[in-house]
């Protein structure tokens, strides 16, 4: 039976899916971290690379912050946001492997000898890259020597939520400190979920959006602001980041169709383990698979230079984003 008083909302499908906030946020971060990589925007640690202090930085200590594992189960780098795309044009490359069946980092080394991903029994392992976690199915002896050759991203490019006071800001996260393999002691015994490694890019869509009509029978141009904070322990490098997202202005990218990506199962990264899932698509495949229209970056303005201590200095850039949405 109709009913002519009665009409369902628009914009979305469901309550479950994903709704234009956070389209508009996740798009950009997955658009800036891979366009970075593109650049250049990584480190990679070879295998037995020592810093300017000596220390091993492909050494990975034994975590003291996964409670509800054994001991000698998990293992850290000390930088997390490990790079998993191969592919990438940049020279030199990311040290990833080249198995699209098992992409991302290939393995690694327990007291010299090497174990890729694909290996059973005791040294069985994945590798979580977002946390810069080895974490073995079964322990292994604590006093083993653990180590991986790995690239990380440089700058971290996040959502604004990971910011503040309920996270921490590390900013001596490009070489492992004297207290990196200590037990309970220092910054990395912080869990990696509640660090911020700096330099950073922090992406926070504010309440702000317009709207106007965009054809005869439907559809509208809907403009929302977004803030990108920018961080660093430096002003060069702060300076650096402004530059970069603020040159971008009218700018356009292409967003991720979420809804679709999730119910096809094209997540690159298996949210258990942080692992590449096999032939785990990139940014550019997965917007090509998984097109959620496009954005273009607009009214770029610089809003604020801070140096909020000696060490933390802070640039926020503001920029209207434009997008057409049919549903509405």
């Amino acid at each position: 039976m109709s009913n002519n008083y009665f009409s369902q909302l628009k914009g979305f499908d469901d309550w479950t899916k994903s709704t234009l906030n956070l389209d508009i946020q996740v798009g950009l971060i997955e658009y800036f971290r891979y366009a970075l990589l593109e650049k250049g925007v990584y480190r990679n640690v070879s295998f037995g690379e020592t810093g300017i202090n000596g220390i091993d930085a492909s050494q990975l200590a034994l975590s003291s912050t996964a409670k509800h594992y054994t001991s000698g189960q998990v293992w850290e780098t000390f930088h997390k946001n490990l790079v998993w795309e191969s592919g990438i044009t940049y020279s030199p490359a990311p040290l990833v492997g080249t198995d699209n069946t098992n992409p991302g980092i290939s393995g690694v080394y327990v007291d010299g000898a090497f174990y890729p991903n694909t290996v059973t029994g005791t040294y069985a392992h994945t590798i979580n890259h977002k946390l810069g976690r080895v974490v073995f199915d079964s322990a292994i002896p604590t006093g083993s020597t653990v180590q991986m050759a790995f690239s990380h991203h440089e700058v971290d490019v996040t959502y604004a939520a990971a910011v503040p006071w309920l996270r921490r800001l590390q900013t001596n996260a490009f070489q492992p400190a004297s207290d990196f393999q200590d037990i309970e002691e220092g910054d990395w015994d912080i869990p990696p979920e509640m660090r911020v490694q700096l330099p950073a890019i922090a992406i926070e869509v504010v309440p702000r959006r317009r709207f106007e009509g965009f054809q005869l029978g439907g559809g509208q141009w809907v403009y929302t602001d977004v803030l990108f904070h920018c961080l660093a322990t430096d002003k060069f490098t702060r300076d650096k980041l402004v530059d970069i997202v603020s040159l971008q202005s009218d700018k356009t990218i292409y967003l991720i169709d979420q809804n679709a990506a999730i119910a096809s199962g094209d997540l690159p990264l298996d949210l258990m383990t942080g692992m590449p899932v096999s032939g785990a698509l990139r940014y550019p495949d997965l917007v090509a698979r998984h097109n959620g229209g496009k954005l273009r970056l607009t009214q770029t303005s610089v809003q604020r230079m801070d140096s909020y201590s000696s060490n933390v200095w802070g640039g926020i850039v503001r920029v209207t984003t434009e997008g057409i949405k049919l549903n509405i």
